[in-house]
């Protein structure tokens, strides 16, 4: 009877995305994304991946937070960094054809940079919200008790867990890992291609608890 959830579907296609930036302004005028990172998945398995670095012709600088946390280097984009509109068409194409977006905090951060970077590059990403998995919202969703009732609107639902506030509440990535008792290497979170596969891994377990 359940065989519709996605915990049982091995043939939809996912993409994990995640975007470090120079802050955490949701506005191109104050802040870009620098490094791009996808990971295709199915089932519970990843088959394909992507990272890219970004060059934009702007004045804008990291700000000394952000360069701490996620160890920009300055050289490493200078060395493997590429113009936005090269990397545009195969991030598109990604999201576009993906089943699901899955992406932890995609609602609430990295959705307002895919979204200037489409309009940037004269596009709409209206199309791709339907399609989005917040693992940030599910978990909340999950801890709070907030079940999801199915045939109603699950992007609504994700909004709705999001606000939902209560101390003592963890559903960073890291926090999450951890309590499911994930293997990885948490010292190199905050890059995005290491933060992917530890979302994909969150995932894996957190759709064994919520009814999606």
């Amino acid at each position: 009877m359940d065989e519709h959830l996605l915990r049982f579907d091995k043939e939809k296609e996912y993409v994990f995305i995640d975007c470090e930036t120079l802050n955490l302004c949701l506005h191109y005028c104050h802040n870009l994304p620098w490094q791009i990172a996808m990971i295709k998945a199915k089932g519970d398995k990843k088959f394909d991946e992507k990272d890219f670095f970004i060059k934009w012709d702007t004045n804008l600088k990291i700000s000394d937070d952000a360069a701490r946390i996620t160890r920009f280097d300055q050289k490493v984009i200078d060395r493997k960094g590429v113009a936005p509109e090269e990397i545009f068409p195969t991030m598109k194409d990604w999201l576009d054809k993906a089943d699901y977006i899955v992406g932890h905090n995609i609602l609430g951060f990295d959705i307002y940079l895919i979204k200037e970077y489409y309009k940037m590059m004269g596009e709409s990403c209206d199309h791709l919200y339907e399609k989005i998995i917040d693992t940030h919202s599910v978990a909340k969703g999950y801890k709070l008790s907030l079940p999801y009732k199915q045939g109603d609107s699950f992007l609504e639902y994700q909004y709705m867990a999001a606000h939902k506030k209560k101390k003592g509440v963890k559903t960073s990535l890291s926090a999450l890992g951890k309590e499911f008792d994930i293997e990885h290497d948490y010292g190199k979170l905050h890059n995005a291609l290491v933060d992917l596969e530890l979302n994909l891994k969150v995932w894996n377990k957190l759709k064994w608890n919520v009814e999606v």
